[in-house]
This record gives C-alpha cells, structure tokens and sequence, in this order.
C-alpha cells in the first residue's frame, strides 16, 4: 500500500489486512481508504499478498473504489519517475491519475474496440502531409526516437503541422497498438480534434465509445476520469492530450509524439517536477515504443538527446523548408537609423507601408511581446525611471486614465513626482498589447483592427478574415490560408537574460512566422528589433535545429545542463552541510570528482555528470528520509531544476 503522506520517511509500502466484505473490490491499483497514525487518508494498492512480513495484527481497508484506476505497469512506472527526481510514489501517482469519479466506475470497462478500419483509412489519408514535410512515419512505427526540425504546412489553418504529427499515431492505432499526442495548450488540442474529426474518427464517450479519446482541465471531473479509464482499458487507442497525458496508462504503447517541447507549460510545476520530455524517454525505454519530438524550434534539451545518440535528428529538406516558410526580415538598429527618426517608433515607417499593402493579400498581424497596457514609465523631463517610493518597482498604467500604479507590490502612486527633476509628467517605455492596439486603431483609419490576449480574450482560429489582429506572442489566431505579413514589435525583447533566453526567443518568433503565408504567396514577417546573431541567423534561415546543436556543444564545454543535471537543494545551513556530506561512490558530495556544488539562495545547487546522477539522487534521497524521520531538519530538493546564468 503506498499512503498518502507529505513525509518523505513514510513514501514506502504499508501492509494492511483485505477484509471479506472488499475482497471482490480491491485490486492493485485500488484506491482506497484506510486509518493511518489515527485517521482515514487515501491509499492505492501496489500488491496482493497472501502474507505479510510485518509482527503484529494489520488494520483492515476501510473502503476500495470499485475499478482500480492504475495498472500494475502503470505503478511501476511511477516508482521509476519518483526515483529519477528523488520524489514519493504518491505524488507520482497523484499526477497521473485525475481524480475519481465513482458514477464512472459502475461502467464494465474493456469491452469496447476501436474500429480498425476507419483507423487505417484515416492513417492512409494522413501520411502524405508528413511525407510533404519529410518526416518518416514507417521508421517511427518501426520504434524509431526522432527529433523532427518541424517545418509549416501548406494548410496554415493551425499554428502547427498537425496533420504530420497525427499520421504515424493514427497509423499505430490501426495496427493495434497504442499512441499517445501530448500538446502544449487547448488551442493545439482542438486543432488535433478537428483534424481527426475531419477523417471519420469520433471522440471517445460513455454512449458510443470512440477511436481517440482527450485529456485535457477544461474537461469536467466526469468526462476526463472516464477518458482516463478508456485509455488505460484500451477502449480508445489514440489519446491526444496536454502535459498530464504522457503519464497516461495504457496497452501497448507504441508511440509518443511531444510537440514543441520547448513550451515552459511541460514543466510539471508540482512535486516531483517531472518534464513531459523526460516522461516521454522513460516511456519509451520502458516499452521500447517509438517517440516523436517536433518542434518548429527544438530545445537543446531535445538536441542533447541526438547528442547523447539516444535519438536521431529528422530535418525538412532545405528546398521545402524554403518552399512553405515565409520570408523573414530583421529590421535591426542600423537600418531604422538609415530610416532617420521614424525607423526609431515602435512601428518605423517602411514597416508600416509595408503591412498596409499587405492588407491587399489578406490579414496582418501586428505581434507585441509585451501584455497589458504600459509595463513601465519614465519622468518627460529628464528620463528617470519611474519607480515605487514604497518597493522600487516599476510603475506602470493599466489604462490610458488609470493611475500609475507599482508593478510588484500593487501600491497606486496618482500624485507621483520625479525624485530627480519633481516633474509629474510621465512618458511610457513599454507598451503592452492594450496600448499598440489603441495606436494601431487610430493609424489603421476604417481598416479593421482585432486584440488578442489572454486579458481582453484570445481570438479563435479562423475566426480573422481581414484587417489587422494585434496579439500577443502565444494569442496569436492562425487565420485561412496564412498572414499576409506579421510585424514582431520588439522582437528583441525576449532574447536576453537567463540561461536559454535566445532559444526561447527563436521558439516565440518562429511559431508566430509559421502563421504567415509561405513566401511564394507573399508571406512576409518582419522583425523589429536587434536580435542576437546567433537568433538573427537562426531566424531568418528557419535553422533552430542548428542553434540548438550550437548550444548544447557550449554547455557542454562549460558542464552546464543539459549536459550535466542540475539538483537544486533548500535547507537550513546545517542541513546542507548533512546533505552534502553524504558519501557517493566512496566520495563525500561536496568532494566529489563529477559534482560541483554552487552557492544559490537558501541552499545550493548541484551539477552532476550524468554518469552519476542517479547514484547522487538516490543517496540524496535517503538522507532526506532520515532527516525527516529524525526530525533534524527539512531538506528540499528538485532534480533538473531550472539553472539561470547571467
């Protein structure tokens, strides 16, 4: 029995007694309730034994569920993700499983197949979009590990090559055999949705089963337990879901397709923190099933698995990639000084010349990187910096009237006065989308002006026809047949800073330039800022992969994630000490020859070879249980932490 505790000396098996009454009820991967240390907490069978090594009476189960939520496979596999990040079965389990709904268990469940011959007609009708794209759908049935260079489809109804990615899932499933497509967001959910219900296939229910089944929060309790349970019996081989899906029990599993694995929403941000892409490796050398991870710009994570040859690389060929991708055109520093002082406004000029005749081959989208109205402020008369008297925050306005209020602590400053000059009169420095938008409507005259974002509502996709559609980075609509022209405002505002900040600027601008139109119909996208070479370059050649590859050889040489995994540790100081005084392979952490220890906030950080990351988690572990069987101190600890070098 494995219990629900926040203990870390209590994530180990517990013996309890199976009375009569729940016999025909309990079954490994139960869930159940039962008294522990004096009152009744949730559990999940793991084993059925007929005897028991404890000396003593065993409490009995108080009660079972009626359908066992998890497989014994499905156990075993959370023990292995709870051991690789140092965390407990049952946050693991926690994870996996939505919550139970007991209406949906009354349901007799594996009774039901998919309908092969649909599967196949539908996979027969997908693949040659993948072929379009290069990407090899027979070495992946085969249980090839690919990382996909993605390119656009002609088809630009969705942000992504949805098609492509579906063919060799759906193929798989005709075959009998499991699939599994974990996507970023319910945008990209409903993409794959409606591409599948546009070959034949329906959507998994109660009522009428189904080929595909989804997982995704906007689903109500109900709806996703059941499609939880349809999956693992098998009733629905197809699962398309967000970053909870790749835990996703279910029957021979032959394929998991990532996409843009780059996307900060696949970081799992509760305990243990598992990252879908890791989940997904696991997956596969646990059933040998093959794995898709396609990105428009794939991680150095991703590229460090080619790297590491534990997957091989999969890239477009050069004369397609330039065939369906726009043309993109940095508009940096040196030409808006050429443009004298117009190339300086956060739209120059010959930019917007350009996207008003653009409006005679279809929609503009005018992209800001920035949400809100004002995100920061200076004094008109001598520049200073507006800022918080009460915290130093920057001020900034939510509205052309609104107050100037303190981006951190909240505090509203109306009667603010510079300290330096005692001028009251402000000037923005950051305009968010609310702002463009309100200037892109008084410059557009009768031309029709749309927002997008997540604070005024995300605009669906299909749903611009004309005009312009001023959006932010990821609320960007895909609209029929492509943008005729996307201006990035600011482009180089997400290309500094932390360790990986390039990449994540390539990620935004090259899922934003998928959007527009290929370039033999005129699809244009003009990037307005000084870009980073290395982004310039990758930006204007459609060449991530490469960036990517360039990266992860520069971490290497300097022993940086991923090329080394970083273990973040919180504690009181003596707790450190304790917890880096554990000895791994006969050597003292602190000491030892593949770690090296940096200082971090309220703890330290450990950057490990990979040769002995395993060994150094488990021993780091095993100290945390003794501390908190002690009572000596609470040691925290995330493995593959986020590292930021500045």
């Amino acid at each position: 029995m494995c219990v629900d505790s926040a203990l870390p000396h209590l994530d180990r098996p517990f013996d309890y007694a199976v009375p009569d009454t729940l016999i025909e009820k309990v079954a490994v991967g139960s869930r159940v309730r039962v008294r522990f240390a004096g009152r009744l907490v949730s559990g999940v069978v793991t084993a059925l034994s007929d005897s028991s090594d404890f000396e003593g009476s065993l409490a009995p189960i108080h009660s079972s569920a009626g359908t066992a939520s998890f497989t014994p496979q499905a156990i075993a596999f959370a023990g292995a993700v709870a051991r690789r990040y140092g965390g407990s079965l049952w946050d693991v389990l926690r994870l996996m499983a939505p919550p139970r709904v007991a209406a949906v268990e009354s349901r007799e469940w594996g009774v039901v197949s998919p309908d092969d011959a649909l599967l196949a007609a539908a996979a027969d009708a997908l693949e040659p979009a993948a072929a379009a794209l290069g990407l090899p759908t027979a070495e992946l049935a085969r249980g090839a590990r690919l990382v996909w260079d993605a390119i656009p489809a002609q088809d630009r109804s969705h942000g992504l090559p949805i098609d492509a990615l579906l063919a060799p899932a759906v193929r798989l499933a005709a075959q009998g055999q499991s699939a599994i497509v974990v996507l970023p967001d319910a945008r990209a959910v409903a993409a794959a949705v409606g591409a599948l219900l546009r070959q034949g296939l329906s959507r998994w229910s109660t009522r009428s089963g189904g080929q595909f089944t989804v997982l995704q929060a906007d689903d109500g309790a109900q709806t996703r337990y059941a499609s939880y349970l349809a999956a693992m019996h098998g009733e629905a081989r197809l699962v398309i879901g967000t970053r909870a899906a790749i835990l996703q029990p279910v029957p021979a599993l032959g394929l998991v397709v990532l996409w843009d694995d780059g996307a900060p929403i696949y970081d799992e941000p509760h305990a243990p923190y598992p990252h879908a892409r890791t989940l997904a490796a696991m997956r596969t050398d646990e059933t040998g099933a093959g794995t898709l991870i396609a990105s428009y710009a794939p991680s150095v994570d991703a590229m460090a698995l080619v790297a590491h040859g534990w997957a091989e690389r999969a890239v477009a060929d050069r004369a397609v990639a330039r065939e369906l991708t726009p043309l993109i055109d940095p508009m940096d520093g040196e030409r808006r000084t050429v443009e004298g002082a117009s190339g300086w406004h956060w739209m120059p000029g010959s930019v917007w010349r350009r996207a008003r005749a653009a409006l005679d081959r279809g929609p503009v989208g005018i992209v800001v990187p920035r949400a809100g109205y004002v995100r920061a402020t200076a004094c008109a008369r001598c520049d200073t910096w507006a800022e918080c008297p009460a915290c130093g925050g920057a001020l900034r306005k939510d509205g052309a009237t609104a107050p100037l209020r303190c981006g951190d602590c909240g505090a509203e400053h109306p009667d603010w006065h510079c300290p330096e000059c005692h001028a009251q009169a402000t000037k923005q420095l950051r305009q968010g989308v609310e702002r463009i938008a309100e200037q892109v409507h008084a410059m557009a005259g009768d031309t029709p002006v749309a927002v997008s974002a997540g604070a005024v509502g995300t605009l669906a996709d299909g749903s611009v026809t004309e005009g312009f559609v001023v959006a932010t980075p990821a609320a960007l609509p895909a609209v029929d047949g492509g943008y005729a022209c996307i201006v990035i405002v600011g482009a180089d505002t997400p290309a500094g800073g932390a360790l990986g900040a390039e990449l994540q600027a390539l990620r935004w601008w090259l899922g934003i330039a998928a959007l527009a139109r290929p370039r033999g119909a005129g699809g244009e996208v003009i990037a307005v800022g000084d870009l980073p070479p290395a982004v310039r370059s990758a930006l204007v050649g459609w060449g991530a992969g490469e960036a990517a590859v360039d990266a992860y050889a520069e971490r290497a040489d300097l022993g940086l994630p991923p090329n080394r995994r970083a273990i973040r540790l919180w504690g009181e100081p003596p707790v450190i000490t304790l917890a880096t005084s554990v000895p791994v392979e006969g050597e003292r952490i602190e000491r030892h020859r593949d770690v090296t220890v940096l200082p971090a906030p309220d703890g330290v950080t450990l950057l490990a070879t990979r040769r002995v990351a395993g060994a150094l988690v488990d021993a780091l572990r095993a100290r945390q249980q003794e501390l908190s069987r002690s009572g000596e101190g609470e040691l925290r600890m995330r493995v593959d932490a986020p590292l930021e070098v500045r």
